[in-house]
């Protein structure tokens, strides 16, 4: 019969907080935060601190396993502020950009529709849960973002009515921003990709497939895509209308230059 303790439910929470981490530069991190590194990449970072777990991610995610709520927000903030010169794009308000799942331990691998299951604590199973989830909060990130974009430029079509814009240096900003937003996310996506542990231990490949089919990650980086690809199409017809509205402006000054040539043409031969 398991033990209370076995059947206790643990929980992992990652957070979105900046859009880039560089790992290899947190030279003092240990002291920073009073924690022990226990394992460390190019791309990740694992700590220890008391009962709790800490995890770091070059993509900007920091997930902890078992750390009371109210410490999560102290660390990440003491964090942030003593690497504030390294980090890239911080994200200081993260109540809307973070998630948790429930683990289990003492029984065999599994993924329930709320819960993890494991065997035991290992370092590598709960990691490889905390790189996913931090994943998933990331891409709920960039599908705001990716949102936010469909709807200003179909508002920017809806207010001009289909028709050629006029506000030309507000035209070339909104375009300017929209490619910008849209490489970003791009570039971003692609550094979520399967770490190098789970290439030669099944157990671990096996964890991390049915996380990320927990948190639907390939279905959820296809409507991105597909998102990504609604906003291009919107960005092509703006600057098609900016383009036709340059040449018709281009077409009515040659006419009325010519217009012009003539009118003077008749001055000087009635003159």
């Amino acid at each position: 019969m398991k033990s209370a303790m076995e059947l206790k439910k643990h929980s992992i929470t990652a957070f979105r907080v900046c859009e880039k981490i560089p790992i290899r530069q947190l030279n003092n991190v240990e002291e920073a935060l009073g924690a022990t590194i226990v394992y460390r990449s190019s791309e990740q970072l694992e700590l220890h601190k008391d009962k709790y777990r800490i995890y770091m991610f070059n993509f900007g995610g920091i997930a902890f396993f078992d750390c009371p709520a109210e410490e999560q927000g102290e660390i990440i903030t003491r964090f942030l502020t003593e690497f504030s010169s390294i980090i890239v794009g911080i994200q200081w308000d993260l109540s809307s950009l973070s998630d948790s799942v429930k683990v289990k331990f003492g029984e065999n691998a599994k993924i329930d529709y709320d819960c993890i299951n494991l065997p035991n604590r290992n370092n590598e199973p709960l990691r490889i849960i905390a790189l996913v989830l931090a994943h998933s909060v990331v891409i709920d990130y960039y599908e705001r973002h990716v949102e936010n974009m469909i709807e200003l430029s179909t508002n920017f079509m809806a207010k001009n009515r289909g028709k050629i814009p006029r506000a030309t240096k507000n035209l070339v900003t909104f375009l300017v921003e929209g490619m910008q937003t849209k490489q970003h996310i791009i570039t971003n996506l692609f550094v979520l990709d399967s770490p190098e542990e789970v290439w030669e231990k099944p157990e671990l490949d096996k964890i991390y497939q049915e996380t990320r089919k927990m948190f639907e990650i390939s279905s959820r980086f296809k409507a991105i895509d597909y998102k990504l690809k609604l906003v291009q199409d919107n960005l092509a017809m703006i600057v098609e209308l900016s383009s036709s509205r340059s040449n018709i402006l281009l077409e009515l000054a040659i006419v009325v230059l010519i217009i012009f040539e003539i009118a003077m043409t008749f001055v000087r031969a009635y003159s």
